[in-house]
């Protein structure tokens, strides 16, 4: 094991005994840092503006975790101590932690650390009950090597960049939209429609498509939104085309909306090449994704990615006839992880409030969590986001 500081034997998480009960931050054993596996010292961690409906009020979204936990997210941290054969990782290196591990006996199992074990396996289920049981809402986090990945500090900070360490806190929302967009593999001048596009994903979708150079079409039901990302686009992206399509009730409003929109951005025949889809739960039965479907030109992709929480019903034989691809994308893969951070890295994919209008709406330490999931749900929205300071808000 490689360590310069003495790790102690104890470290204090937010524990959660219940869903329908308050957590309380708790004293737990430190994990052995073993083969394979890095401890990290969280400094940034991601909170979802939904994460009340998954560790409160009964868990109404029906999230698979065990209890007790100590839940955990993406986060950005430090290397605390490794083991011998991660030695590309060097304690006190600035790393981001992905929180999606994989099982390593080629099942397929996935699980978000500390938060959801998704599927019913019994590999599944026992990453989520054993090996990897608490998340990164803690002073300390033991991973997986593979799903650490280092960052370019002196780039990204104030000798480069110039962005500060809550800025390096949105990179959670641009890793899963990346994912979706890589999946189609989407490209320079190509027309994207994202929608929704006003949400927390939605919007970071916005920026990694113009990121990408494609042109992009951004729908959604929030006009006030839908301005801010139009001015933060020409703002951050020089001589991007992006225009807004406000999301009505009909579809062919909706249909006749994006093809005027698609043709402003330099579309010659009214359609899309991509269409990128972030629906939430209760936006099922929406007219916009069939309409999205029917502005895919002739082999056109669509990439799924939102909550759906029904079937949806798609137009079949349009599908069949235009060739048009569905693909289906879980988060990222780690080869994605890494490209992401180089986009952001070079420059070309912009964070913060003053190069992007990307903004940090609060950092909240592990005791102040109702005030981070009651921020994260009212302010949780496209260049909006929250955090929780794990080691506190002063830690770096």
């Amino acid at each position: 094991m490689s360590t310069t500081t003495p790790i102690p034997s104890t470290y204090r998480g937010l524990l959660f005994t219940s869903s329908s009960e308050p957590p309380t931050i708790s004293t737990v054993d430190t994990p052995v840092v073993s083969a394979g596996t890095v401890l990290v010292r969280p400094l940034r961690s991601a909170v979802v503006q939904y994460i009340s409906q998954i560790l409160t009020g009964g868990n109404p979204r029906g999230y698979r975790y065990p209890l007790p936990l100590i839940p955990g997210s993406a986060t950005i941290g430090r290397v605390l101590a490794t083991a011998a054969d991660a030695i590309n990782l060097k304690v006190g290196q600035l790393v981001f932690v992905d929180p999606v591990l994989r099982a390593r006996d080629g099942s397929g199992a996935r699980i978000l650390h500390g938060m959801n074990s998704f599927d019913p396996s019994e590999t599944a289920k026992s990453m989520m009950e054993n090996e990897w049981r608490n998340g990164s809402w803690g002073e300390l986090v033991r991973v997986p090597v593979e799903n650490v990945h280092p960052l370019d500090e002196t780039r990204l900070l104030a000798g480069g960049l110039g962005y500060g360490i809550d800025d390096l806190g949105f990179l959670s929302a641009l890793m899963v939209t990346f994912g979706g967009l890589r999946d189609v593999d989407v490209r320079p001048g190509e027309t994207v429609l994202v929608a929704p596009a006003t949400g927390y994903f939605g919007g970071a979708a916005v920026h990694v498509a113009l990121a990408l150079g494609a042109n992009v079409v951004a729908m959604g039901r929030n006009e006030t939104i839908l301005g801010e990302l139009k001015s933060l686009a020409e703002k951050a992206y020089p001589g991007s085309r992006l225009a807004v399509v406000k999301m009505e009730a009909d579809l062919a409003a909706n249909q006749a909306a994006i093809e005027a929109a698609a043709t402003s951005v330099g579309s010659s025949t009214g359609n899309v090449d991509v269409y990128f889809d972030i629906s939430p739960p209760n936006l099922s039965s929406s007219s916009h994704i069939k309409a999205g479907v029917l502005s895919l030109r002739p082999g056109g992709r669509m990439s799924l990615m939102g909550g759906a929480a029904r079937d949806v019903a798609f137009p079949y034989v349009q599908i069949m006839l235009r060739n048009l691809r569905l693909q289906g994308t879980f988060m990222y893969t780690p080869q994605q992880v890494d490209e992401l951070i180089k986009l952001v890295e070079s420059g070309r994919l912009k964070l913060g409030k003053d190069a992007a209008g990307i903004e940090c709406a609060g950092v909240f330490e592990l005791q102040d969590w109702e005030n981070a999931f009651r921020v994260a749900a009212q302010e949780g929205r496209a260049g909006r986001y929250v955090l929780l300071a794990p080691n506190g808000r002063d830690a770096s």
